[in-house]
């Protein structure tokens, strides 16, 4: 559906390849910046005759299909080191699209065994802190430096670039990037029809959790 060959033998195709991909605002229209991106949109997605309408327009929203997203999402991000990620944009959330980013130290030094609360503060060597959320005595130092990811998701990507003058390996380099984020975007198509064919959605009650006090020994 998005995924398209180029002969990569020849810079020629594969600069056309880059010039004719579609494009998106990498933020807002206003900020005048776009990356490659493609329309998810559900109406660009051929509907299986065999799933119901309703099931196929309802189940974008149901918890279960956004942590699917959520996580083809980071799997890509992770396997390019967070350098690129993808991520979706758009008033109706119909667009995903190729953001450049990375890692680097978040600055939190120690964290709460019990709630997960991060601290700016590292534990003194041999002792266990308190935590400033929950009180409870059970704030540990990290034992490697916490990192965190980051997005530049104002910044363009080849939006004025003419390649003429990268070498072939860095073009070739450059749409087999590309390339990978259109099998994402077939990926996520493919997984949300599969979800659709092969589950309903049904409604259950649940609890509705309330906060109480209890004894907790410290």
């Amino acid at each position: 559906m998005y995924y398209k060959e180029v002969d990569k033998r020849y810079k020629e195709l594969m600069i056309k390849y880059l010039r004719k991909h579609f494009r998106y605002n990498a933020m807002n229209s206003w900020n005048k910046s776009t990356s490659y991106a493609n329309n998810i949109k559900l109406y660009n997605i051929d509907k299986p005759a065999d799933v119901d309408d309703d099931t196929f327009w309802e189940m974008i929203g149901l918890t279960e299909w956004q942590e699917k997203l959520s996580d083809l999402l980071e799997d890509f991000g992770r396997k390019y080191d967070w350098n690129w990620q993808a991520g979706i944009n758009g008033r109706s959330g119909g667009y995903l699209v190729l953001y450049k980013g990375g890692i680097k130290p978040s600055g939190y030094k120690s964290y709460c065994t019990h709630c997960g609360q991060k601290n700016y503060e590292s534990v003194p060597e041999g002792q266990i802190g308190t935590c400033g959320r929950c009180d409870a005595k059970a704030r540990v130092n990290f034992k490697q430096t916490h990192m965190q990811v980051f997005t530049w998701p104002g910044k363009s990507t080849d939006e004025y670039e003419d390649f003429t003058d990268w070498t072939l390996s860095e073009i070739r380099e450059r749409v087999e990037l590309v390339q990978d984020f259109d099998r994402l975007c077939d990926t996520i198509a493919e997984g949300y029809i599969f979800i659709c064919k092969n589950y309903r959605i049904a409604e259950e009650e649940i609890l509705v959790p309330k906060t109480i006090k209890v004894l907790e020994p410290v």
